[in-house]
């Protein structure tokens, strides 16, 4: 037995008072005197006698104490331990996907899934332990085992979106290998809202697994619309702060909806383009919106941000006037073209291919310079805000941002050694799923001579059958991509995949300045904020709260709420941005769709039903009422009884 509001049995309380009006109470009698001189006696009496009296035992008395404890008991709601045996460990995964932050009757389903979080923890048996993971890209355990019920408290209401989609499977994997060996009695239950397509697989656990569907009742509508993509791209062959704004809206319903796509800059209310829009049942609209974009007051392109409301819903109502489920998907801030532009500085004598492929890009910037002009700058160790093309010589550390090495000198590339020269090394193998390398092939490249890449700092691209040739050196404020060989000295440049190549690294070097500096993530997820070790970072969301956290090991981790928009952090008297925004069809399709299945068939829709709990308040508030209406018929018949004189006999008259 456990209670629900276990501070309602301070109602009892309420028995310290109740007894001392039974101990201050004055019980007389009625007497019938011949005369009024004894008066003065009595109340010679009633100044000596003390204000206490001893407790007498009376059946009032005991009804208005049942009446107070069964009360406090009914509103402290006392519940059974279910079916959880004692010692027993419950592992609690719960769904954080961003389709959990979907409403109904005003409620998320997230919510939902904190309140049978926590109503778990107060109901479990004697010894039970439960554990609490939650289920996002990569599945986190927020409270190891533990029976402290603030600390479960704790970690259930510290649940929050995180990323778009969550990885179940292996949530629960993760609780399987945890529970090994565990009590019988034990199991791990999952709660989801099932809004995800494909299989999860209940096989091969240590424990039985449940599966609690949280997406609502059967009759809960799933509508919702949300904007699925959004770009801004500049017309060719007009002014520069001319552009086009692309929006594609899906409606997941079964009823048309009429709405309006609006574009404006981020941080204005001022529109800049609107588009009335009808979307019929299941079915997804693309909107072009011909717009102006002037640079902010500082000089820089702004952000764009789209937004989607009911067209026949007033402008306060939002979401719910379009009868939307979720309001993530709602609002999406993008890059404008005018920060696609980035400025690349060649340091040293580049290959002229290399120089030619940059010269090729409209919204390339193109700088020459050298080493020693670099370090003569008034703050050497400042960021130069676009891509970095060292030829050669490199300084001893590597700029913020990102940059390329080609053909390096000396034996090392930040911190990275180098292999000596190696004749005609064949390619063998690269990382097409890396982005540089995205329509690559290298299959047809031949090199002269090329210097290998060793130590576990770099990831490799390139292997050639003497080791790496190219490869990548993560950093929290950036990456380098480092080219062991001289393009020169190779028929690489005459292959279309050199181009593409270069291509593929200026695209990614634009993306991460238009986004702010800061790697790009799912909303949700934390933000990798670059700054010095022991320096304070300090975010403002998108709705003006501020967040602070320390730098440890250059790299700052900030948790932020699920909200769409711009996040802004401020490093000492360096500025980023980063944008979040929900672009998931599959996530704006709020409708259950994840199959449970185990022993290879799908679980019925009974197993899918969310907890409830059998509490025994309504049959204690059933026993106060009976309590209170015996001690009025108790308490009336006593005060019926001074009324009733016993007749005295006649005496009889002797004749």
């Amino acid at each position: 037995m456990s209670f629900l509001a276990p501070w309602n049995l301070l109602w009892m309380g309420l028995l310290v008072p109740l007894v001392g009006l039974y101990i201050l109470k004055r019980r007389r009698q009625e007497r019938v005197i011949a005369s009024t001189l004894l008066w003065e006696q009595a109340l010679r009496d009633l100044r000596a006698e003390r204000p206490w009296q001893r407790l007498i035992p009376q059946v009032a008395l005991l009804l208005q104490a049942l009446v107070i404890v069964l009360g406090a008991l009914a509103l402290a709601r006392p519940v059974g331990a279910g079916s959880v045996p004692r010692g027993a460990r419950v592992a609690v995964v719960v769904d954080v996907s961003a389709s959990m932050a979907a409403t109904h009757e005003g409620t998320s389903r997230l919510d939902r899934a904190r309140a049978l979080a926590m109503d778990l923890a107060r109901a479990l048996p004697p010894g039970g332990e439960m554990m609490v993971v939650q289920a996002g890209a990569e599945p986190s355990v927020l409270l190891p085992f533990s029976s402290d019920p603030v600390a479960l408290d704790r970690s259930a209401d510290g649940l929050a979106i995180r990323g778009a989609r969550g990885d179940l499977a292996a949530a629960v994997a993760l609780c399987s290998e945890r529970m090994r060996g565990a009590p019988s009695g034990s199991r791990i239950l999952v709660f989801t809202d099932r809004a995800s397509d494909g299989e999860l697989a209940l096989d091969g656990t240590s424990v039985p697994v449940d599966v609690r569907d949280l997406s609502g009742s059967a009759g809960a509508s799933h509508t919702n619309t949300g904007i699925v993509d959004a770009d801004v791209r500049a017309r060719a062959g007009e002014r520069s702060d001319r552009a086009d704004v692309f929006v594609r809206v899906a409606h997941f319903g079964e009823q048309p909806v009429d709405l309006f796509v609006t574009a404006s800059v981020d941080g204005s209310d001022a529109l800049l383009a609107s588009r009335r829009v009808t979307i019929a049942a299941g079915s997804a609209e693309s909107v072009v919106m011909p717009v102006e974009l002037p640079p902010d007051a500082s000089g820089q392109a702004p952000l764009v941000r789209v937004a989607i409301a009911s067209a026949n819903a007033s402008a306060n109502e939002g979401a719910e006037g379009m009868g939307d489920a979720l309001n993530l998907d709602d609002v999406a801030v993008v890059a404008s073209p005018g920060s696609r532009r980035v400025p690349v500085f060649l340091v040293g004598a580049a290959a002229p291919p290399v120089e030619r492929v940059m010269r090729a890009d409209e919204n390339v910037e193109l700088f020459t310079t050298t080493l020693d002009a670099l370090g003569e700058r008034d703050d050497p160790d400042a960021p130069l805000d676009g891509l970095v093309v060292y030829s050669g010589a490199v300084p001893e550390r590597p700029p913020p941002g990102d940059s390329l090495v080609i053909a390096p000198a000396g034996d090392t590339v930040f911190e990275v050694s180098l292999g000596d020269e190696a004749s005609a090394p064949t390619i063998v193998t690269w990382d097409d799923a890396d982005p540089r390398l995205r329509f690559v092939s290298l299959r047809d490249v031949h090199l002269v001579q090329s210097r290998t890449l060793r130590g576990g700092a770099a990831r490799a691209l390139v292997t050639a059958d003497v080791g790496p040739v190219i490869g990548a050196i993560a950093r929290p404020d950036g990456e380098t991509t480092v080219i062991a060989f001289d393009p020169m000295r190779s028929d690489w440049p005459r292959d279309p995949s050199f181009v593409v190549f270069f291509r593929n690294l200026l695209e990614r070097a634009r993306d991460r300045r238009a986004a702010g500096g800061i790697a790009q993530g799912a909303l949700g997820e934390p933000l990798r904020v670059p700054a010095p070790a022991g320096s304070a970072v300090v975010v403002e969301t998108p709705s003006g709260d501020r967040l602070t956290a320390d730098s440890r090991g250059g790299l700052a981790i900030v948790s932020v709420p699920a909200e769409p928009g711009v996040y802004t952090a401020t490093v000492g008297d360096r500025t980023f941005r980063a944008m979040r925004n929900l672009l998931d069809a599959e996530e704006s399709d709020v409708s259950p769709r994840l199959r449970i299945t185990r022993g290879g068939t799908t679980q019925t829709a009974a197993l899918l039903e969310p907890a409830r709990h059998t509490e025994s308040w309504p049959w204690l508030a059933l026993a106060v009422l009976a309590m209170l209406l015996a001690e009025v018929l108790w308490s009336t018949r006593r005060a019926a009884d001074p009324t009733r004189r016993k007749k005295t006999p006649e005496p009889k008259v002797a004749r």
